[in-house]
């Protein structure tokens, strides 16, 4: 947009910015708007309340809004493939994941299964050691009496 091309116009055609202010009229000299007329806040950008607003659609610009919107679209329909591949990725890493959680949950279940199994001998040990010793204790209690 060429701030050096600001035109005079009638007061009742300008706009208040956030400054309250009055705002400047300029001519975008942009490639997706070309001639297409803007307000903005007058001040510099390092100061001003960073207000714009385009001049509301006149039949001559027709063209220039059909070409805006078909870039839009263009966009539009780029960003929407990039997503369509990012979803698909996403979708492959899930499966990916799902297949690493199966694999776990089969590993804990194997690794659960075998705690118990140590926890049952374990059991069976204790019991072992209780009843030699119940032994031993009454064997030494016959022996001394």
């Amino acid at each position: 947009m060429s701030e050096s091309n600001c035109d005079s116009i009638s007061n009742s055609m300008m706009m208040t910015c956030f400054c309250g202010e009055m705002t400047h009229y300029f001519t975008s000299r942009t490639p997706l708007n070309p001639g297409r007329r803007v307000y903005r806040c007058y001040k510099s950008k390092l100061e001003n309340c960073r207000f714009w607003r385009w001049e509301d659609s006149s039949p001559g610009n027709s063209s220039v809004e059909v070409n805006l919107l078909k870039s839009k679209l263009e966009v539009a329909m780029l960003k929407m493939e990039n997503l369509k591949e990012s979803l698909n990725a996403v979708k492959i890493e899930k499966d990916n994941l799902k297949k690493k959680l199966e694999n776990l949950e089969s590993l804990n279940y194997f690794e659960v299964s075998k705690s118990r199994n140590l926890e049952a001998k374990v059991s069976k040990l204790k019991m072992l050691c209780i009843l030699s010793f119940t032994v031993f204790v009454v064997f030494v209690v016959a022996i001394f009496k």
